[in-house]
C-alpha cells in the first residue's frame, strides 16, 4: 500500500514552529518542530517521510500514534521514532499538546553529518537509523538539548558566525542525546510504580468501568495525593482527566463502528448524549457526527 509523504510547511508561529536548519549549516535537519496547541486539532493522515527519520518528544498531552495497524500510547516524557518507510499518524492533537520533533535527513554517499569525520558520521547515521525501540523514555539530556537548539536558533544576529556555530553544536548534542536515551537505565527516582502502570493499562483497556479515586489509591497502596502525582508523571494527566481521555478515545472508536451517540454515552458512563458530545468537541475539536462520517 502506498502512503503519501508528509508535506512540509515552514511556519514560525505562536502555537506551531516548523523551522529549516539547512540555511544554518545543518543539512541533516530540514525540520525542527515545536507544537504548543492551545486548542484541540484534528489528527493527521497516515504518511511517511522519505529519506528522513522522524523523532518526536512528547512534553505535555496524552497522545496516540498509529502505525501499520498498531497503536502506541505517546505519553509525556517519551520519544517516538519513525523510520523513512514506516507509515504513521497522530490520531488527534488535544488541547494543551506540547511536542518537539526533528526530521533527520539520511545523508547520501560521500556526505557527512555536521562536518564530522567519515567514521564518526557513519556511526551517528547508523545509530539514528537503528534505534532499538521506536518508543522509549526520554532523558533530561534529550529535553534540555531540544530547548537549547531552539535557544540557539532564536539568538540575535541571524547571519552571524557565532549563531551558526551554536546551532550546529546544539544539533550535534541533540542527536547524541537521542541515540543515547534508549540505553540509559531508569534511575530509582524515575522508576515507574508497577501497580500504577498496571492500573493505567486497565483504565486504557476498559474505560467504561468505574474507578473511584479512593479505591484506586488503596489498590496501589498510595495516598490519593501520591496517586495523583504518580498518574501525572506517567500519563501527564491526573486520574480523572486520564479516564475521560480514555473514554473519549473509546467513544471515537465506537462511533466509527456505527454505534449511536446515545449508546456510546451510556456505555461509557456519560450523564447524557449531550454531555458526551460536548466533552468530545472540547477535547478533539470534532463532533460525534464527524467521527461517524
Amino acid at each position: 500500500m502506498m502512503h503519501n509523504p508528509d508535506p512540509i510547511v515552514y511556519i514560525d508561529g505562536k502555537e506551531r514552529r516548523t523551522l529549516d536548519l539547512r540555511p544554518d549549516g545543518v543539512a541533516c535537519i530540514p525540520v525542527l518542530g515545536l507544537s504548543n496547541f492551545q486548542t484541540a486539532r484534528t489528527g493527521t493522515e497516515e504518511h511517511v517521510h522519505p529519506g528522513c527519520v522522524e523523532v518526536s518528544l512528547c512534553v505535555r498531552g496524552n497522545l496516540m500514534f498509529e502505525s501499520q495497524g498498531e497503536s502506541y500510547p505517546f505519553l509525556p516524557g517519551t520519544v517516538f521514532v519513525s523510520q523513512p518507510t514506516e507509515p504513521h499518524r497522530m490520531r488527534h492533537n488535544p488541547k494543551g499538546l506540547m511536542l518537539y520533533r526533528i526530521l533527520f535527513r539520511i545523508p547520501g554517499e560521500g556526505e557527512s553529518v555536521l562536518g564530522l569525520p567519515p567514521d564518526e558520521s557513519r556511526w551517528l547515521v547508523r545509530q539514528m537509523t537503528h534505534f532499538p525501540l521506536r518508543l522509549f523514555p526520554a532523558t533530561e539530556r534529550v529535553k534540555t538539548a531540544f530547548e537549547r537548539l531552539f535557544e540557539a536558533y532564536d539568538m540575535a544576529g541571524h547571519h552571524s558566525s557565532a549563531r551558526r556555530l551554536k546551532i550546529r553544536s546544539a544539533a550535534l548534542e541533540l542527536l547524541l542525546a537521542l541515540v543515547e536515551a534508549p540505553h540509559v537505565p531508569a534511575s530509582p527516582k524515575g522508576r515507574r510504580n508497577p501497580k500504577v502502570v498496571a492500573l493505567v493499562a486497565r483504565m486504557h483497556a476498559a474505560p467504561e468501568m468505574d474507578y473511584p479515586l479512593e479505591a484506586m489509591a488503596r489498590e496501589v497502596a498510595l495516598s490519593t495525593v501520591a496517586l495523583n502525582d504518580a498518574f501525572k508523571r506517567l500519563t501527564g494527566l491526573p486520574p480523572h482527566a486520564f479516564l475521560l481521555d480514555c473514554r473519549l478515545k473509546k467513544g471515537c472508536e465506537l462511533l466509527r463502528k456505527g454505534e449511536s451517540v446515545g449508546a456510546v454515552s451510556i456505555h461509557l458512563g456519560f450523564s447524557s448524549p449531550r454531555h458526551f458530545a460536548t466533552a468530545l468537541k472540547r477535547a478533539t475539536g470534532c463532533s460525534p457526527r464527524d467521527f461517524r462520517a
